[in-house]
């Protein structure tokens, strides 16, 4: 099977949180959770698994926050190091896992952490160029899709989406992080983030992080009308709990698969979760969706 094969089956699932689960396993405040890929392997290796194990069709690297702004001036490690310890990670747990299944495993990109021209300093081509070297590195170790997400602007979706067509043919997800306003940090709508998505070839868009399911509900609704690419919902374990200071998420997993199930039936074909989210969040939506495809 492939990725484009799999997304033409009736439901995908994809993985749960990465960063809050690792602080779970013992992740420092401002301890970056990428040098682990080469730091603490077995951690990475052991969540991946925990994730085939729940149902997951699809593993995001532990790469979201790899990029040349901040670790070519913070870390001994090459962007390529990190990146090439993280397909490792998920390759080593597929096999050790033997799920009886097809699973696969793309490259998470996220955002750069600058601002793009006319609101930074960043322009296109530098952040294209970012990109590229991770796509780069992806692509030698054997991903086998690009996965774009909490992306608040169009504009820096394009060059990721850009750099990766100039890299390799790999499918690409991509998926933006809304405001409570219904518009990106940019200020740009679902429309837009649609279009920019199919006009530079994403195989599927959709939405994580930021919101639990409930609130995503009418996002998914506004991307269904305007795309005909299978559309992706990732949302958090809930709204966080911050009154100790620290953001807590209380969602239990039942209830997460039980709202999601709401979105599954307005058509959403790929869903997982983000921030909060467990395991045992993946393995309730599959408890409750598998049996019924």
């Amino acid at each position: 099977m492939t990725i484009a094969q799999l997304l033409k089956q009736p439901l995908v699932f994809l993985d749960g949180g990465t960063g809050t689960m690792l602080q779970a396993r013992g992740l420092k405040p401002g301890e970056r959770t990428e040098v682990w890929n080469i730091e603490r392997p077995e951690e990475l290796v052991a969540l991946h698994k925990s994730y085939i194990e729940a149902g997951a069709d699809i593993l995001n690297t532990n790469t979201f926050g790899i990029n040349k702004f901040y670790y070519n001036k913070n870390t001994t490690y090459t962007l390529a190091d990190l990146v090439k310890a993280a397909v490792a990670n998920a390759r080593k747990a597929i096999e050790e896992a033997d799920a009886g299944r097809d699973v696969f495993v793309s490259l998470d990109l996220g955002p750069t952490g600058e601002f793009l021209e006319p609101f930074g300093d960043l322009t296109f081509e530098e952040a294209c160029d970012n990109y590229r070297q991770l796509v780069q590195a992806g692509q030698e170790a054997g991903v086998d899709s690009i996965s774009i997400e909490t992306m608040f602007s169009c504009e820096e979706a394009k060059a990721a989406l850009k750099a990766c067509r100039d890299c390799c043919s790999l499918p690409v997800l991509v998926s933006f992080s809304f405001s409570e306003n219904g518009r990106l940090l940019s200020g740009e709508t679902v429309e837009q983030a649609a279009a920019a998505a199919g006009e530079y070839g994403a195989v599927a868009v959709g939405f994580n992080c930021g919101f639990g399911p409930e609130q995503m509900k009418p996002l998914a609704s506004q991307m269904l009308k305007c795309t005909s690419l299978p559309v992706i919902v990732k949302p958090n374990a809930g709204l966080p709990d911050t009154s100790s200071g620290e953001a807590r998420y209380t969602m239990k997993p039942e209830e997460f698969a039980g709202i999601m199930e709401e979105i599954v039936q307005m058509g959403v074909k790929v869903i997982g979760g983000c921030c909060g989210t467990t395991p045992e969040f993946i393995r309730q939506l599959n408890l409750r969706f598998r049996g019924k495809n």
